[in-house]
């Protein structure tokens, strides 16, 4: 008994018609509302006075830590949601040896005495109110070392 041959089965559609072309499915993905309010969160935190120094401007640190308490998780090259930052100004943020890179981000909290997940938090339920975020930051330095 001698089994059948394979056989090569050919589609009907010439080479190259199964591929996309460029002008169908060429809209731009759709940003979901949390990326959009995001943008917008973190224009009002850097309005607020960095944290550390209370200069002005300043930039949106991402905290990274972990905390089951906030129920935030961590991850390797993972940048945290925007409800996590914090502002710095770009001197203790980056660029001084005192700054929050440059020593790790515990140390830099624990040396300023300042939680940050709560202070995030804080920030994030005034998120639509720019007067209640600066209150927050002003309130948080005003705390530091009691």
């Amino acid at each position: 008994m001698t089994l059948p041959r394979p056989q090569r089965l050919f589609h009907s559609s010439p080479p190259g018609s199964l591929l996309k072309s460029a002008d169908r499915g060429a809209t731009a993905p759709a940003q979901d509302a949390s990326e959009v309010s995001g943008v917008a969160y973190l224009s009002l935190v850097r309005s607020c006075p960095c944290l550390c120094c209370g200069m002005e401007p300043s930039e949106a640190a991402h905290v990274r830590m972990a905390s089951a308490a906030h129920g935030k998780a961590s991850g390797l090259q993972k940048k945290p949601h925007d409800k996590w930052a914090l502002p710095l100004c770009a001197g203790c943020h980056r660029n001084e040896k005192h700054a929050q890179h440059n020593q790790g981000e515990a140390n830099f909290w624990c040396a300023i005495d300042i939680s940050p997940l709560n202070v995030c938090e804080a920030l994030w339920a005034k998120r639509d109110d720019l007067v209640a975020m600066r209150a927050v930051i002003f309130s948080t330095i005003s705390q530091r070392g009691k």
